[in-house]
């Protein structure tokens, strides 16, 4: 059976289930692409409502939809997150697709300490922006790992003190404005859930060396089945780097600011293919 649609028999109902397929970019293609998919009453505002019924455009409320649903899904870990709150003026779009690098991608979700900040709102890349005792400040991303195999690539964007790892998932809930490393050791040690099991609260590589170079890439290879940790630069293997890991960590990044060097990295999802 053939079901045929046309823009003058499409009912929103129809829009919001197709579009619910769809990637945040392509709702933006859409948005300004066809007029009665982007268009929004140029006079209406956040307090009042066009046409529509809603004060933004049917793309912007199919982005809120879907944040809504997110904020409501008792199974999902982000659903009181900051990072799906409107935030001023921005666009519901804008939300939706922060939601979406959550789900699907490696992001520094949540930034502890005032030294480290993200590279032009990039929430996959971060900076250093002024010198303070390494770890005090760290960039944390969203992914937590509780077992199995799991990979990443932090590339150099500007060379520097940089020291890349894991943590304690737990440091996305960490009460205070900066960690020190007692404080941390103490909280770790009180803790009895699962995730603490083992005694490395954290861990970062640092190249001895300090030889960074700018576009420098780092394959990093948790395995917590053997309680491991592999890293590789360029994609030359350096070897395990530390045993005994058990429990659940998150990626993390820490840096210091060495003269008038400001030390950067991104992180992306790495391929365990490429990496052993």
């Amino acid at each position: 059976i053939t079901i045929t649609i046309t823009m003058e028999t499409c009912t929103d109902d129809n829009v919001f289930a197709i579009t619910s397929f769809l990637l945040p970019r392509d709702l933006f293609n859409l948005a300004l692409v066809c007029k009665c998919f982007g268009w929004k009453n140029a006079s209406s505002t956040k307090s009042t409502k066009s046409r529509q019924g809603w004060p933004w455009s049917m793309m912007e409320e199919a982005s809120r939809r879907r944040v809504s649903a997110a904020k409501n899904d008792k199974d999902n870990p982000w659903r009181g997150s900051d990072l799906i709150t409107i935030r001023g003026e921005e666009s519901w779009m804008a939300v939706g697709y922060r939601l979406y690098l959550l789900q699907s991608s490696l992001i520094f979700s949540k930034i502890i300490g005032s030294a480290i900040s993200h590279v032009n709102d990039d929430m996959t890349h971060v900076q250093c922006k002024r010198r303070e005792t390494v770890g005090f400040s760290v960039a944390i991303c969203q992914k937590v790992m509780t077992a199995g195999k799991h990979c990443t690539q932090f590339t150099i964007t500007q060379r520097g003190g940089i020291y890349m790892g894991i943590i304690r998932s737990s440091i996305h809930g960490w009460p205070k404005k900066r960690i020190k490393h007692e404080d941390f050791r103490v909280y770790c040690r009180s803790q009895s859930d699962p995730g603490y099991v083992g005694n490395v609260d954290q861990y970062y590589y640092y190249d001895e060396r300090n030889k960074l170079k700018n576009g420098d890439v780092f394959g990093m290879l948790l395995d917590l089945d053997q309680g491991t940790m592999t890293v590789y630069k360029n994609g030359e293997c350096l070897g395990v780097k530390v045993r005994g890991l058990a429990g659940h960590y998150c990626w993390a990044v820490t840096m210091n600011k060495n003269g008038h060097n400001i030390p950067s990295v991104y992180i992306r999802p790495g391929s365990m293919k490429k990496e052993i």
